[in-house]
């Protein structure tokens, strides 16, 4: 787990947690090595972050252990996420206190309602709400977008 704010005042002098093994599944090494740093946007921090990159030798596959509560391509924490869709489809129009732009929660509904009939199935009737959070039980990003 990586605490913004401490990372935000120590910057590259952060204690980053480094994986025992490769997380791609099949591979399992466990020489893993710094492959240096990449900086990342986060919700309500004026400038990138920088997040240590961790690469297996062995498959190829490069890593950026993330904050907890973000999902991977998202700079929003999951709260945020869920908490604008929740006052979108309870209200009818977007939080505009809520932080991320009205745009970027348009994103995020889009995704949602895309990836609900893409795993959910078309005949999905139980909501959005439901369809968010039995995405999240089968380990999917909810608001994901391809291409």
């Amino acid at each position: 787990m990586i605490c913004v704010k401490k990372l935000f005042m120590l910057d590259r002098a952060f204690p980053f947690y480094r994986p025992e093994r490769c997380l791609r599944e099949g591979c399992k090494s466990t020489k893993i090595w710094g492959h240096g740093f990449v900086l990342l946007c986060i919700e309500g921090y004026a400038e990138p972050l920088p997040f240590r990159r961790w690469r297996c030798p062995i498959c190829g596959c490069v890593y950026t252990i993330r904050p907890s509560g973000y999902w991977s391509r998202h700079s929003a924490p999951v709260w945020t996420i869920a908490e604008a869709l929740r006052y979108r489809l309870t209200h009818g129009f977007w939080n505009k206190t809520l932080g991320p732009s009205r745009q970027k929660q348009g994103h995020w509904l889009r995704a949602l309602k895309t990836n609900i009939k893409a795993h959910l199935g078309m005949d999905f009737s139980k909501g959005l709400m439901e369809g968010f959070s039995e995405l999240i039980s089968r380990g999917l990003v909810p608001v994901f977008r391809f291409g």
